[in-house]
């Protein structure tokens, strides 16, 4: 029989401790890998059952900054599994939680790659990395037009800084469904496609962005689409 820890000993104590983190990492691992692998599953299913359209198909191309509603994100990761069969070149932005997790091994299956974007001190870092990837002439980079937290639809400046360094020229993408969840409790009232379900993305264009227009962004940003 194993002799329990004298627990007035600092030393076993410490043991103890490390030995309770590392049973902790494991099951975190373990719950992370089941998870991942029912939402890879069924984002399988839907890309088998859904029905895709894409209005202005043509706006999609090398090099444009494309944005979306972050309400919108899984039809998003559906949709950008599509599209990368035809780019091998696309990037997203996405945030460094456990969700992220999941977009990131989702865009790499499908041959994409992602950026993330962390809290605090680490976000000025992470900013010069989406530059120097802004700055990469083929890469379509992708984001969430009104970020990770919101405001609902309220487009933050991001992209658009991003989009401003090359006058590279934006995209966004507003959707239309049959067959969905949408979950009305949380902040961007998040829609979950069912399978077999109509999924229509609109492409609409926001033309080249410079340093003028990048100034006059509260003018016009309003006229997004919805």
């Amino acid at each position: 029989m194993k002799r329990r820890k004298n627990m007035d000993n600092p030393e076993q104590i410490e043991e103890l401790k490390g030995d309770r983190k590392l049973i902790h990492e494991r099951k975190a691992r373990l719950r992370f890998k089941l998870l991942n692998s029912i939402f890879l599953a069924y984002t399988k299913l839907l890309l088998k059952t859904c029905r895709f359209h894409i209005e202005n198909r043509e706006l999609f191309h090398a090099g444009i900054m494309f944005g979306f509603w972050h309400e919108d994100c899984y039809s998003m990761e559906l949709l950008l599994s599509e599209l990368a069969k035809e780019h091998r070149n696309i990037c997203a932005i996405v945030t460094a939680n456990t969700r992220g997790d999941y977009i990131e091994d989702t865009l790499r299956h499908n041959g994409g790659e992602a950026l993330r974007i962390p809290d605090g001190m680490e976000m000025k870092t992470a900013f010069k990395k989406m530059l120097e990837a802004a700055r990469r002439p083929e890469l379509i980079m992708a984001a969430a037009l009104d970020g990770p937290a919101g405001p609902y639809r309220e487009p933050k400046k991001l992209l658009f800084m991003l989009a401003k360094e090359k006058e590279k020229h934006v995209v966004y993408a507003h959707f239309t469904y049959k067959r969905i969840i949408r979950l009305k409790k949380r902040w961007d009232k998040y829609v979950i496609p069912l399978p077999f379900a109509r999924v229509t993305a609109h492409f609409e264009s926001l033309g080249i962005i410079d340093k003028l227009r990048l100034a006059n962004f509260d003018e016009w940003s309003g006229e997004i689409i919805c």
